[in-house]
């Protein structure tokens, strides 16, 4: 194998924005603080009480770490409990520690879905003590309404304000690939700015709310008005499409948030590289799921001076950290092995050392004296993702005709950690360097033989050997798999042929 296979994985880059504006985050929570601790009060508040809110909701609202807590891994709980013949959930809001006029605002949630179950991410104007609601105006970045909507693998992203304050004027996302939205992570955010709110899931931008998508009479009350964020988790809603709790309702129900941020547009002169908000994602999938000692991407704008496309030095056997000019990227001020660069993409290995304890590490990109704004980023110690045929619509399989008892190849990241030590931006030896602890694979249901499962012997990626189960129908060009490594799993697609 040659080490120049590492370079050829780019995924599509992300909103690229001009060269003199740029992003600086402006305010964040990370969920950092110890297992069983309260949410940070110096952010958040609570909506305490019952009394339905509205919609004749079932839950009273509290602010008990029974309810809002954070799990020490780097995450708010949000969990919605039932006791006596009741519930009791939380919900939590800046109203009267953070507000903030246009930005871009982004929260990773991973949300339950249930009959009667209502999570949302939204926001209130900060002058609703004066107006009132709709007058203040409301933006619904995240809201699914669970079974009874059959919501599986939809977000509803919604403006509500004077004469459209009831379903208000918005849009839904399906995730692609019917999958569904409670399975995994994902980050639901919206761009607001002036006469206008754009709504996103993964990047993706679904719905831009603008002051001609109002119905007639309706007014636009998001123009200079400051907003504060809520998070929350309803029990029960009426009329529909909400619903109640019934006998396939189990509780707890938990609603999991890695972090909310805000960012803020700012100027950034040219030659200062700057990086898209959310801007790292792993190479394989272009997802959040990043692990110590993957490979991942840098996406902005002026992240270099040029285009290189290989950084590996054969008489070192490693990949250099910083390009002749002097483009590097550092994690928490470790500078990572790249293994491609351009001025809107950086391709670099995150250090194997890098925490992986639930607080964020930063990355920064520089070129020479010019540093960007740091982008925090979570880590995990496996985040297990196969880089795509895009065009097919699967996993990327090798060295075989996809099909009931072939052997074949699948390239990876974020398998780690693997059974012996690897030096950062050193390609590992032909020596096999397994993944520690466990590496499952099941294809259809049935459990596929993995012959190895690791770091790739002469890359910087990993590679995952395994046989399609005799049991595959190959009637089919695509067959649903299920890849776990040391606990943390992603769902596939693999190719299959008669």
């Amino acid at each position: 194998m040659k080490s120049r296979l590492a370079f050829i994985f780019l995924v599509t880059p992300l909103l690229v924005h001009g060269q003199t504006t740029g992003w600086k985050l402006f305010w964040s929570d990370e969920f950092s603080g110890n297992a069983g601790s309260a949410p940070d009060t110096a952010k958040w508040g609570y909506d305490t009480g019952g009394g339905g809110w509205g919609n004749n909701e079932l839950e009273t609202y509290t602010s008990s770490t029974a309810n809002a807590f954070q799990d020490g891994q780097g995450h708010l709980v949000i969990q919605a409990l039932s006791a006596n013949g009741g519930y009791t959930s939380a919900r939590l809001k800046t109203q009267s520690t953070f507000s903030f006029t246009y930005g871009k605002v982004e929260a990773r949630i991973k949300m339950p879905y249930a009959q009667g179950i209502w999570p949302a991410f939204w926001m209130l104007g900060s002058n609703i003590t004066t107006v009132s609601w709709p007058k203040c105006g409301e933006i619904d970045i995240m809201e699914n309404f669970g079974v009874t909507a059959n919501d599986a693998a939809i977000n509803h992203g919604t403006i509500h304000g004077p004469n459209y304050s009831g379903a208000g004027v918005g849009a839904n996302y399906t995730l692609p690939g019917g999958a569904k939205l409670a399975d995994d992570f994902h980050i639901y955010g919206v761009a607001w700015g002036p006469g206008s709110v754009e709504f996103l899931v993964d990047g993706v931008s679904y719905f831009k709310a603008t002051t001609a998508s109002l119905p007639s009479g309706g007014t636009w009350v998001f123009d200079n008005n400051p907003m504060f964020l809520l998070l929350n988790m309803a029990v029960g809603g009426s009329p529909a499409p909400v619903g109640y709790p019934n006998a396939t309702t189990t509780f707890p129900q938990q609603m999991l948030v890695d972090y909310v941020r805000v960012y803020q547009q700012t100027t950034v002169a040219s030659g200062v590289p700057n990086i898209t908000p959310n801007g790292v994602v792993d190479s394989a999938l272009g997802s959040s799921n990043i692990a110590a000692g993957g490979l991942a991407t840098v996406y902005g704008t002026d992240l270099a001076d040029g285009t290189y496309p290989s950084t590996f030095d054969s008489r070192s056997g490693a990949f250099a950290t910083s390009t002749p000019s002097g483009v590097s990227v550092t994690v928490n001020g470790v500078a990572a092995p790249l293994t491609y660069v351009s001025p809107q993409q950086i391709n670099f290995e995150v250090p194997w050392a890098s925490p992986v304890n639930g607080a964020p590490v930063s990355v920064t990109v520089a070129r020479g004296q010019n540093v960007s704004y740091a982008e925090p980023v979570s880590l995990a110690t496996a985040a297990p993702g196969v880089f795509q045929d895009y065009a097919a619509g699967t996993a990327l399989v090798t060295g075989c005709s996809p099909k009931a008892g072939a052997a074949c190849v699948m390239w990876g990241n974020g398998f780690g950690p693997v059974g012996t030590g690897l030096v950062d931006g050193v390609p590992a030896p032909l020596a096999a360097n397994w993944v520690t602890g466990s590496c499952q694979l099941a294809i259809a249901g049935a459990n596929a033989p993995v012959g190895y499962c690791g770091s790739a012997p002469g890359l910087v990626i990993d590679q995952l050997n395994f046989t399609y189960p005799p049991s595959v129908s190959g009637t089919g060009a695509k067959v649903s798999a299920v890849l776990t490594v040391n606990g943390a799993s992603t769902n596939l697609m693999l190719p299959v042929s008669r």
